[in-house]
């Protein structure tokens, strides 16, 4: 059983490693957690794991992967939130297609993207648009994550049928190729997505994400604080380009958290502007 020791211990060493914040009402969902460390280390008490995190050198290193793999949560699917993806492609049509064709590649960033069906749905989102519209929209998309054994996954595009079951069965029978249950998704729609390991909480890492037109952080600030939101709110900021746009989780917000952005409203969904 966890102390209120152990809990506070690894609490605040999972807040200043990930952003994550554990509330003490989520003391059993951590020790639920980690308990598998334990075992897995012949640890005996939660403490000690505490203090193999925080002492354990290079074995400490490697395990703050295992640690990263298990606090985060990686519910995901194809198509999530259907009028957050159609205020895209309205932005995309308004800003990308009208006027003059972009000679510069739209740049998008998903940030913690989990097993990759988020970016790969804009990517699909955008081939649409280029089938429909006749016009070519050169595009990039970066996807990170802390967890490498999600994106382990999302680099190989394979999806069993909860992913996609928000699909429409055309789309479906355009970019992926069905064997034993399994989807696995088009090389062209794969060529366009670059997925790479990126912490949060890292300062140093948003300046590789500069110049972004849009960034996609959804369902991530519901697991952090107030001072942790306020951060990565800031930084993802600086990473837009100016006129750049800005979607986060249906039922989050950025009241009391930055007024930076410019709200636009859509049918069912919130998307924010940087100032140009």
């Amino acid at each position: 059983m966890m102390s209120k020791e152990g809990f506070t211990h690894l609490r605040d060493y999972i807040y200043e490693k990930t952003g994550i914040y554990f509330t003490e009402n989520k003391t059993y969902l951590l020790e639920s957690r980690l308990s598998n460390r334990l075992n897995e280390l012949n640890l005996s008490t939660y403490e000690d794991y505490y203090l193999y995190l925080k002492f354990g050198g290079e074995q400490s290193k490697k395990e703050l992967n295992n640690l990263f793999e298990v606090v985060t949560t990686n519910e995901t699917s194809f198509f999530r939130n259907p009028p957050q993806l159609d205020a895209f492609k309205v932005i995309v049509q308004k800003n990308y297609l009208n006027g003059t064709p972009t000679v510069n590649p739209i740049k998008i960033w998903s940030a913690a993207c989990s097993t990759g069906e988020e970016p790969y749905t804009l990517a699909i989102i955008l081939l649409e648009l280029m089938e429909t519209t006749k016009k070519n929209i050169p595009f990039i998309i970066y996807a990170t994550d802390i967890s490498q054994k999600v994106l382990e996954t999302a680099k190989r595009g394979v999806f069993g049928p909860y992913s996609i079951r928000n699909m429409d069965g055309n789309i479906l029978k355009r970019y992926f190729s069905e064997d034993n249950g399994s989807f696995k998704l088009s090389e062209n729609v794969k060529r366009y997505v670059r997925f790479e390991f990126m912490n949060l909480m890292d300062t140093e890492a948003y300046k590789k994400y500069r110049g972004m037109d849009f960034i996609f952080c959804r369902n991530v600030l519901i697991y952090f604080d107030e001072k942790a939101k306020k951060k990565v709110i800031d930084l993802m900021y600086e990473s837009l380009k100016p006129g750049g746009f800005l979607t986060i989780g249906h039922a989050e917000s950025l009241h009391n958290i930055s007024r930076a952005f410019k709200p636009l409203m859509f049918p069912g969904s919130i998307a924010y502007q940087r100032g140009k």
